[in-house]
């Protein structure tokens, strides 16, 4: 019963708004209806005699007007008006249905008389209507006016069809007004369908400027809400469909304004074909926004099928309106009609419909701007059929803003309260949050400490039986241990913070012992970094007031920031005494930052880069411990030269009346650690392991059983790729950032001589998301393992890639070697043509060719052929057979020279030759009207067989020469495919490339060496 109530309620409120608004339309009409006592034109006179023209009021010259079938002289009017008094008929005005077209050219006339008491210099105003498609108005003889330019000749005729306004003072008591016409551009008759108005100027003027102060009231609120569109484009919501609004907007100013004064479009200098498509263009596009400007408003049926189907209609429409000559757009006008009613009804349903069926308040709104929408297209509709010219009302415009800006700021107003109950939310979730990490934290600091301290004992314990090596991990677990702790620590600090529970025990200490302390619970973070940590803190420098616990926490957590952003360089600590207060500098030489960043850093949980791998308090922890102690914190940074974080400290007060003891300087170097390198035996995989990150390295290094794997650890791209010419990898794990060189940069040079199959790489990235995964496999990497680095998903996925490539590996040599074997559709179409064409002349020929052509075949899928290589005698078998097949198909065009020493027993890739001499034959020789010779030379050296094929072709050009000889393996072109995978087998196998030599018009010669041994 309430959702009832509710129903009828609100189709009550959707009638009583349509209503209302025709009232107002009502109200505005009758302003501008004509008196019931206007006198009507009779027999071609307008006779106004007995009656003063009102000052306030225009009248319409509505009635019967002479016309004649003809161009008449003004001048001569009265005299023609005999002579042709047979042609002459009258008319009455408006015309309602002009009917079918018989004449483009006629002459229109009507005399008003006046009140003989009227004053013979009063200023009258005559407005002409629109007239298909041009006139001119003569008074009294006199051209006073005109749209477009009148002819009997449609070479000379210029239409505009554009209403006009004329202001002029009359003498006379009696006032001949004649109207040219015509019409070459569309079917119409060229007849007034619209009334003509007559009244004194002071009426007339006041008339229109009721009309444009109407058409500036919609204009102002287009052009209002246009700018507003691109105002929220530049600095609120940078999408292009904001754009679209701001045209949209536009569209139907240009509307309103086109079909208030057509003469608009004057300054184009189009012609009235064009003018008129244009015109149609935008009451078309303005049409199109309306259902657009609709759409977005709805929720419930924003995505509705329909949509689609219009949007295609309209566009169909525009593309007709710019294609069809104009008289076809006069006939298609009724198939516009149905498109632009259909959409607006469909559009105005579905807002009412949701209006009915939705609870919220602003749902309202959109019901007001549909209504305010449909009540104007129902008048549009009725103003395109009465001959009254209904003058331009702004209120339907002022209602569609009205509607459609209530709506937003009712949107606005209810999103903000959804905003303040989010905020509440998210407020209460924070504090869950903190409660959460400060519990978490607790919890995992007791077993982390209990970790620690039991790996300390272990290595601390002279009994213990770990290896070398063993014993060094666990001292790089313990050192992880340790920093975990301190990230802990900030958590919970961070916590007592902002419940104000911190306490500080300060006491005198040495600046110099922290640092050094610090120095050295970060080395095993800078092992493998080109980074140089030294300090200049003099030893003489005072001892300062602060709790020693805190200042560690403080130059810990400042340290380790700088070592994160620095992939290369010196990290120098400094210090001066400054009001009684020290001030420590920590300068860095890393990758700086922008003022972005710093505006953001002491936020909590804030991060210096998306791949930062800490949580984003410890430089807001340094910050409020600082200011506890009573001093500052400040960062001045440079991107790509360098930060300086700088912060004081209160000096112990016994050292403050000296404070310039401590001028020298010594410079304490922290020393570096030596690498350490797997030995590597032939009989295990060979893992070749790059990483800037030493401790990373240790850690995988260690989950690989040396007695299964050989592993080699670098800690930069350069000593990698002086690594993979020692060895033969079976596998390389790179990290993705590295300095200098990126791992993505390195994988691209390492792809450069080995491929996916020959060299597996895996990738390790701290970010998982699809683009970062993407850009990995683009650059050439096989598979990829997210950082934390999960033991068991690592080994497996090395595993696996291990035995990808020892199990393909045969494989490798089969896809490579099938590349090779050229085999044409049109040289087997070619040759089964040759065949059919000798078994009716030369059966002998042709039993001969099927021969070779089947040695030909069989050889070319010869399992043999996926071997690495092959036996020569089977080379030349398969070279011979292809040989006397294009020898049979081209006669004496082809000339065969064999040039080979006995007794030569090498293997060589299969197809080698063949695809050398195949190439010879179809761009060599056959490429000459006279044909040519190719030579297959092979001859026996010490230490190798050289290997030739010589033609005396056409040669190569030079610029395919030399991408051949660069080594270029790009085969986006179909030339050379043969020759490159050639040469590219020889490089793999041999280590050597072939030989090119090749004069245009002359010859190629393409040689190789196979080596004896």
């Amino acid at each position: 019963m309430s959702l009832f109530k509710n129903t009828a309620s609100r189709v009550l409120t959707i009638v009583l708004i349509f209503i209302a608004l025709t009232i107002l339309r009502l109200l505005w009409l009758s302003y501008f209806l004509p008196s019931s006592n206007q006198p009507v034109a009779h027999e071609g006179i307008f006779d106004i005699r007995h009656q003063q023209l009102p000052e306030d009021e225009v009248l319409h010259l509505n009635g019967e007007w002479l016309y004649y079938p003809d161009l008449v002289d003004p001048l001569t009017i009265n005299d023609r008006t005999l002579t042709y008094s047979s042609s002459v008929n009258r008319q009455t005005i408006p015309i309602k249905d002009a009917g079918k077209k018989a004449q483009s050219y006629g002459t229109y006339r009507l005399k008003i008389q006046l009140n003989t008491n009227a004053a013979k210099d009063n200023h009258y105003a005559i407005r002409i209507p629109a007239v298909p498609t041009a006139s001119a108005l003569y008074i009294n003889g006199k051209l006073v006016g005109q749209s477009g330019k009148v002819t009997s000749n449609p070479q000379s005729h210029r239409g505009q069809a554009a209403p006009y306004t004329v202001y002029f003072t009359n003498e006379q008591s009696e006032m001949d007004l004649v109207l040219h016409v015509s019409n070459f551009d569309t079917s119409e008759s060229p007849t007034i369908s619209k009334r003509v108005l007559f009244s004194s100027a002071t009426a007339m003027i006041h008339h229109q400027q009721v009309t444009k102060l109407s058409l500036a009231t919609i204009s102002i609120m287009l052009i209002i809400f246009a700018l507003f569109s691109i105002l929220v484009f530049l600095f609120i919501y940078r999408k292009p469909i904001v754009l679209l609004f701001t045209v949209g907007f536009l569209l139907p100013l240009a509307d309103e304004l086109i079909a208030f004064d057509r003469s608009i479009l004057d300054w184009l200098h189009l012609e009235y074909a064009w003018s008129f498509k244009l015109s149609s263009v935008i009451y078309l596009g303005a049409s199109f926004f309306f259902v657009q400007f609709m759409r977005v408003l709805l929720v419930k049926y924003r995505y509705a099928k329909c949509f689609q189907l219009f949007f295609h209609l309209y566009a169909l429409g525009a593309l007709l309106i710019v294609l069809l000559p104009i008289k076809w757009l006069y006939i298609s006008n009724l198939l516009f009609f149905i498109l632009y009613a259909a959409s607006f009804l469909f559009v105005v349903a579905f807002a009412l419909r949701e209006y009915i069926e939705n609870q919220t308040q602003s749902s309202v709104f959109i019901a007001l701007t549909a209504l305010s929408t449909t009540n104007g297209v129902i008048w549009g509709l009725i103003k395109s059929i009465y001959v009254f010219d209904i003058p331009v009302y702004p209120l339907d415009y002022l209602f569609i803003m009205l509607g459609f800006s209530s709506y937003w700021f009712k949107r606005f107003f209810e999103n903000t309260e959804q905003i303040k109950v989010l905020v509440a939310k998210l407020q209460k979730d924070d504090e869950l949050k903190d409660e959460f990490l400060s519990s978490s934290s607790q919890k995992l600091w007791d077993p982390m400490n209990k970790m620690i301290t039991l790996g300390q004992s272990i290595y601390d314990n002279p009994n213990n039986k770990l290896v070398a090596e063993d014993q060094e991990n666990l001292k790089y677990l313990i050192d992880i241990g340790r920093s975990m702790s301190f990230t802990l620590n900030d958590i919970l600090d961070y916590t007592r913070l902002k419940e104000g529970n911190l306490h500080l025990h300060k006491k005198v200490i040495s600046i110099q012992g922290a640092v050094y302390g610090v120095f050295d619970m970060l080395r095993f973070i800078t092992n493998g970094k080109q980074i140089h940590m030294n300090s200049t803190i003099s030893q003489s420098f005072p001892t300062i007031l602060a709790d020693e616990k805190r200042l560690i926490q403080i130059l810990f957590n400042l340290l380790h920031n700088a070592i994160k952003y620095t992939d290369a360089g010196s990290i120098e600590i400094s210090a001066h005494i400054e009001k009684n207060m020290a001030v420590i500098h920590i300068h860095d030489t890393g990758l700086g930052m922008d003022d972005s960043i710093q505006s953001r850093l002491f936020s909590p949980y804030e991060q210096g880069s998306e791949n930062d791998d800490g949580i984003g308090l410890g430089l807001l922890i340094s910050k409020k411990l600082i200011e506890l102690h009573g001093g500052t914190l400040k960062i001045h940074s440079i991107p790509n030269k360098g930060s300086d974080v700088y912060f004081t400290l209160p000096l112990a007060m016994e050292n403050v009346k000296d404070q310039h003891n401590y001028l020298k300087h010594e410079i304490t170097a922290v020393p570096a650690e030596e690498k350490i390198l797997a030995s590597i035996t032939e009989k295990q995989f060979k893992i070749l392991m790059v990483d800037d990150d030493l401790v990373n390295l240790t850690i995988m290094r260690s989950l690989f059983a040396p007695t299964e794997y050989a592993v080699k650890t670098v800690t930069s791209s350069e000593m990698a790729l002086a690594a993979l010419k020692d060895n033969d990898w079976d596998l390389v794990i790179i990290d993705a950032m590295m300095p200098y060189i990126s791992g993505y940069a390195l994988i691209e040079m390492m792809r450069e001589h080995y491929s996916l199959l020959e060299l597996p790489i895996l990738l390790l990235t701290a970010r998982k998301y699809p683009e970062d995964v993407y850009i990995g496999f683009a650059h050439g990497a096989n598979d990829y393992v997210t950082k934390p680095i999960n033991a068991l998903e690592l080994k497996v996925r090395s595993r696996a890639l291990i035995d990808l490539k020892y199990s393909i590996h045969q494989q490798l040599q089969l896809e490579t070697a099938w590349l090779q074997a050229q085999i044409q559709p049109h040289f087997l179409f070619n040759t089964l043509n040759t065949i059919a064409s000798l078994s009716t002349i030369d059966t002998d020929r042709m039993i001969n060719l099927l021969h070779h052509f089947g040695e030909y075949l069989h050889a070319s899928f010869d399992v043999r052929n996926l071997q690495r290589v092959v036996p020569l005698k089977e080379e030349l078998e398969l070279v011979n057979s292809y040989l006397y097949i294009e020898q049979q198909r081209f006669g004496q065009l082809l000339h065969i020279e064999w040039d080979i020493d006995n007794h030569i027993n090498i293997d060589i890739p299969p197809i080698s030759i063949q695809n050398l001499v195949e190439n010879a034959i179809r761009h060599g020789v056959l490429k000459q009207e006279k044909g040519g010779t190719v030579c297959i030379r092979i001859k026996d050296g010490p230490d190798f067989v050289a290997i030739s094929v010589i033609d005396n072709g056409v040669g190569i050009d030079p610029t395919i020469l030399h991408e051949l000889q660069s080594g270029n393996d790009n085969k986006s072109t179909n030339s050379g495919i043969g020759i490159r995978n050639t040469d590219l087998r020889l490089k793999r196998i041999y280590g050597q490339r072939l030989h090119i030599e090749s004069t245009l018009n002359k010859g190629t010669t393409i040689s190789f060496r196979i080596p004896k041994n």
